[in-house]
């Protein structure tokens, strides 16, 4: 009986860790993720990376065939603006919020809209600001902090690609 006790405890103890874990482990990612990237680049702001090569492991796995651009933002000075040329090859603009949760995001032929050779614009807004305050898109983060990223397509020819992630902008409104 008392074995059986102790082997109860042990599957609840694991199970409980498990749990305990699999709600800690995306924040701990993100976090670690956001203070790294915050070291080389600066808060709102946009960088493009270098193409990734098989060195590269910023994130697991890049892909060499996609140029990446991130914003790491913090929205508790205000509002963003976002702005991308969009080029005409595979292109997209993602949100994630600080638990790894993709919130919000865009490409270039998704939502029923072809926005290749568009610029788009997009105001990220904060989770207490009140959306019908801005114009045009607008996106509402549910959190005050995390990670835009930008991707585009290296495949073929890849210096329009670059050049439209170069002419991007993540900054205050």
């Amino acid at each position: 009986m008392k074995f059986l006790k102790w082997c109860l405890g042990i599957l609840v103890c694991a199970y409980l860790g498990q749990y305990l874990l699999a709600l800690a482990l995306p924040n701990l990612v993100m976090e670690v993720l956001y203070h790294r990237g915050g070291v080389k680049q600066a808060y709102n702001t946009l960088y493009i990376k270098p193409r990734a090569d098989e060195a590269s492991r910023e994130v697991v796995r890049p892909s060499p065939d996609l140029f990446y651009g991130s914003c790491i933002y913090n929205l508790a000075e205000g509002p963003l603006l976002i702005e991308a040329k969009v080029p005409e090859r595979y292109w997209s603009m993602q949100f994630y919020q600080m638990n790894t949760d993709n919130y919000a995001g865009m490409s270039n032929r998704g939502d029923g809209r072809y926005r290749a050779g568009t610029h788009v614009k997009v105001t990220l807004i904060g989770p207490n600001s009140n959306p019908e305050d801005y114009s045009g898109e607008v996106i509402q983060s549910p959190s005050q902090r995390g990670i835009m990223l930008l991707r585009a397509s290296a495949i073929g020819e890849a210096s329009a690609a670059l050049a439209a992630l170069k002419q991007s902008r993540c900054g205050p409104v």
